[in-house]
């Protein structure tokens, strides 16, 4: 095992099963020593339940299991802070989540941890949102990866949750692919379904009552701001990434149909966009390589 001592990665799944979990729990399990998985479905054999136990967390026995019943955000990432072993405790925590999966940019976030200033709570990386195929995103935007844990240190808030207190974060061009919005267009509707049951403002609800939810419907909005994915994905999602390829080719061609009606405006913006973030990156490397030392590696 090569998990970096101290580090404990803290993540939740729910009663729908995560396409993508098997993937994130392969790519972060050499960068954590331990993972506290959070089933909160309700159930006790969970559609999830199978994933977790063949992980390499289960099968090396640096695995604890909960099951609880979901009742927002903040409570079900507080129940792992609850259940970090007691080693754990004054080290560091990975915030993970089910849908995102990384790269070599972990372990090398990971290696920093040690040598952060003493007043540092919270080391951010990147996250490359992915939007109804594995060929186009739309954001990129700052992301909590690992914070101290700290006596008091909490999550509040029950959809967009935050952790607080919090003090110094730092940030380094780390970047990872959240798969989230890579899904069925049906599936896009029920998590609005329960965004909307714990009080968050929606806007496809109104359209689930249609025969046919479509790609058009789910996301055409957001594919005015898409960009081409012209990197790679992370070597343990790529044979998901085929597989679903293969499944939902029509709904990827739908997509890249939409993206291709995009107007002049949208195209212009779009580049606009993307010189942006590639700014952004650059930056904050040369920032973090002057202050660090760490470069970003893929």
């Amino acid at each position: 095992m090569t998990g970096a001592p101290g580090v404990v990665a803290h993540m939740i799944v729910g009663r729908r099963a995560e396409l993508y979990l098997a993937d994130a729990l392969a790519s972060i399990a050499d960068v954590c020593t331990h993972a506290v998985i959070n089933d909160n479905s309700g159930d006790a054999d969970g559609s999830n339940t199978t994933i977790i136990g063949a992980s390499a967390f289960a099968r090396s026995g640096r695995l604890t299991h909960l099951r609880t019943t979901f009742v927002d955000f903040s409570t079900a990432r507080n129940a792992c802070i609850d259940a970090t072993p007691p080693e754990f405790a004054g080290g560091w925590a990975l915030f993970a989540d089910a849908d995102e999966v990384h790269g070599g940019e972990l372990a090398h976030m990971a290696a920093l941890l040690g040598r952060l200033p003493a007043d540092a709570d919270a080391l951010d990386g990147y996250s490359r949102n992915f939007i109804g195929s594995f060929d186009y995103w739309n954001t990129l935007h700052r992301r909590l990866r690992f914070f101290r844990l700290a006596p008091g240190r909490r999550w509040e808030g029950g959809v967009h949750e935050r952790l607080a207190p919090l003090g110094r974060r730092v940030a380094v061009p780390a970047v990872g692919a959240h798969y989230g919005h890579v899904c069925t267009p049906r599936d896009e509707v029920e998590r609005e379904r329960l965004y909307k049951s714990l009080g968050q403002q929606v806007t496809l609800l109104d359209k689930a009552s249609l025969e046919q939810i479509t790609p058009q419907l789910v996301w055409g909005e957001q594919l005015r701001d898409a960009l081409p994915f012209r990197g790679s994905h992370p070597a343990a999602a790529r044979a998901t990434i085929a597989r679903l390829r293969a499944q939902w080719a029509d709904t990827f061609a739908d997509v890249a149909r939409i993206v291709a009606q995009q107007s002049l405006a949208d195209k212009i913006r779009n580049r606009a966009r993307a010189a942006n973030y590639a700014q952004t990156i650059w930056f904050r490397n040369l920032d973090a390589s002057l202050r660090l030392g760490f470069t970003a590696k893929a």
